[in-house]
């Protein structure tokens, strides 16, 4: 594994559980890339799928280096709606086998990354001449509605081969009312559950790749751009540039046999000089961030069923939060420049208060983009379905694809590759656990234990567990070694203790690495972790060793990155 070449000794205990016993700071991984060596493969893209095909080859063996020209999961991979679904919407298109992979896939996430999973139900009301998806209306708003609804819902249960209370429920008037107290009841009729499953996007990325570096011995690094991929003979040639704050952003090369590019909504690297040749759409989805109690969807999802253009919203409850997404709208500007605009906005908050009678404001908006393979038409029903192209021999692209396949768009990619290389070894990662997975009722207890021997709140456990699964011991013993670590900042209930062990396992290089991806510390609070931006920076110098004019270089930093995010105090300043 990666080490850091100075990791401050009080701070790398063994902990409970799958504890890890070295460090992956960005110095240690920068120090092991520039090794003279040639690596079976280069991966170029840090988010969910570039994560998921490191870990794949990592756990078959091969020798691999994933290079991120930001922070891990900087892009789409922190900004989707948190969902391991199957897709509801894509059954009026008929898109099956996407569908039963998504479904199916759900069991391997339970089994492999139980702290990073969770079984959601998602209700969707049917009210009076209102319709669903953008089914013909006469199928949806009339007297078929329930009729329609309950069938493709009973092949949704079955494309994911649910049984017994798993399946799909119907539910009453009352039923909706009780679950969703500001729905609004004019026109409501009855409704559908169906269930789903929830995670943590971001997390879940950086779990593949804790995987991969912690117990297979790959090296990840970000702040590191590819800039080429040059064939030379038997071998490839990758041209980087060091984007780190504090390099001298200096050319490196390195050698692999493969390159897989998983760049998602940014080009892939020029090839032998080449513009780039893979083509893809963009489609951008932007969600709103609410308090969960202030739209009372606090245990269950929640299906808008009908927009002004066909689509599906969702109102998900997310760790305290809930979130109302997604917009689905040709891009074709710079993807480092997606935001949402004010008719984003505009048209969530419309559409929210057609069901919910509320008055809240949201905290935050965020933006993402979907990188569609190539279909035609209309983006809101083009296929999330992937494909892989290889650009030359031993170098793929991946194109499309979405969150809930990721591992097994891992495990497709890394088949090719192994292809090439002449390596017959199958990919194991349906079966392995992510670092982090096997969380038990005993480990709970220890956690609640002890964070009450410190005077720390015992429930705050829960939320070590959400995140950091049998690693949150580990928190822990840092928790009891510094006591100036242990108060919780904002409702995010974050404690600088997990500044510390992201800094040291987790790669974190920035206040935003931290408050905007490892954590939800800034899209839960509402100005955003200003507030605890100079303690956050002192923390991550002293663990770290920033020199000296780094911690306030790196608070301007995350202020500029919070504006550039659109995340002021208030979403809008106008209000």
């Amino acid at each position: 594994m990666v080490r850091n070449p100075h990791p401050p000794q009080s701070l790398t205990p063994a902990g409970s559980g799958q504890a890890l016993t070295g460090t992956w700071t960005r110095a240690g991984s920068l120090g092991a890339l520039m090794e003279a060596r040639l690596f079976d493969m280069v991966v170029i893209g840090g988010g969910v799928i570039g994560a998921a095909v490191a870990r794949d080859a990592a756990s078959r063996g091969l020798s691999v280096a994933l290079v991120e020209k930001d922070d891990f999961a900087g892009a789409t991979s922190s900004r989707s709606t948190k969902l391991l679904h199957g897709g509801i919407r894509y059954l009026p298109h008929m898109r099956l086998g996407l569908i039963r992979q998504g479904l199916r896939e759900q069991d391997v996430w339970r089994r492999t990354a139980d702290y990073l999973y969770s079984d959601l139900d998602f209700v969707i009301p049917l009210f009076s001449g209102r319709g669903v998806l953008d089914l013909p209306r006469w199928l949806t708003a009339g007297p078929l509605a329930s009729l329609s609804l309950r069938a493709g819902l009973s092949l949704y249960d079955r494309l994911g081969g649910r049984r017994g209370p798993d399946r799909h429920r119907r539910l009453r008037k009352a039923d909706l009312e009780r679950s969703f107290p500001k729905l609004r009841s004019e026109s409501l009729m009855e409704g559908f559950s169906y269930r789903d499953a929830l995670t943590d996007d971001s997390r879940l990325t950086v779990a593949f790749l804790k995987t991969a570096v912690a117990l297979h011995g790959a090296v990840a690094i970000s702040r590191m751009a590819a800039r080429s991929i040059d064939l030379a003979g038997d071998e490839l040639r990758v041209g980087l540039t060091d984007n780190d704050p504090d390099g001298d952003g200096r050319p490196v090369l390195i050698r692999a046999r493969t390159v897989i590019s998983a760049t998602w909504a940014f080009d892939p690297p020029p090839l032998d000089g080449r513009s780039p040749d893979v083509s893809r759409r963009l489609s951008k989805g932007v969600h709103l961030v609410y308090r969960a109690r202030d739209l009372g969807v606090e245990k269950k999802a929640l299906v808008l069923p009908e927009t002004d253009d066909g689509r599906l919203l969702f109102v998900v409850p997310w760790r305290g939060l809930a979130l109302l997404g997604t917009t689905d709208t040709p891009y074709e500007a710079d993807p480092d420049r997606v935001r949402p605009d004010e008719d984003d906005i505009e048209y969530l908050e419309r559409h929210l208060v057609r069901y919910l009678d509320h008055s809240a404001s949201p905290l935050a908006a965020f933006a993402g983009l979907r990188t569609l393979a190539g279909d035609r038409g209309h983006v809101s029903a083009a296929s999330r379905e992937h494909r892989i192209v290889e650009r030359a021999p031993g170098v793929f692209a991946v194109v499309g694809g979405k969150l809930s396949s990721a591992r097994v768009i891992g495990a497709e990619a890394v088949d090719r590759a192994c292809a090439r290389l002449r390596i017959d070894r199958r990919s194991r990662t349906a079966g392995e656990p992510l670092v982090g997975a096997g969380v038990d009722a005993g480990l709970r207890e220890r956690l609640r234990t002890g964070l009450a021997r410190i005077q720390v709140p015992e429930d705050y456990a829960d939320d070590l567990i959400g995140r950091y699964g049998t690693e949150a011991g580990v928190v822990l013993r840092i928790l009891e070694q510094r006591p100036a670590w242990r108060s919780l900042m904002t409702s995010a209930r974050v404690s600088l203790a997990e500044v510390a062990y992201t800094a040291l396992h987790e790669s974190v290089a920035s206040i935003g690495d931290f408050a905007l991806r490892r954590t939800r510390l800034a899209w839960g609070s509402p100005d955003h972790g200003r507030s605890h931006a100079e303690r956050m920076a002192s923390t991550l110098s002293s663990v770290l060793d920033w020199p000296s004019h780094r911690a306030t270089n790196e608070m301007a930093g995350y202020a500029d990155e919070l504006s550039a995010l659109g995340l002021r105090v208030h979403l809008r300043g106008d209000r």
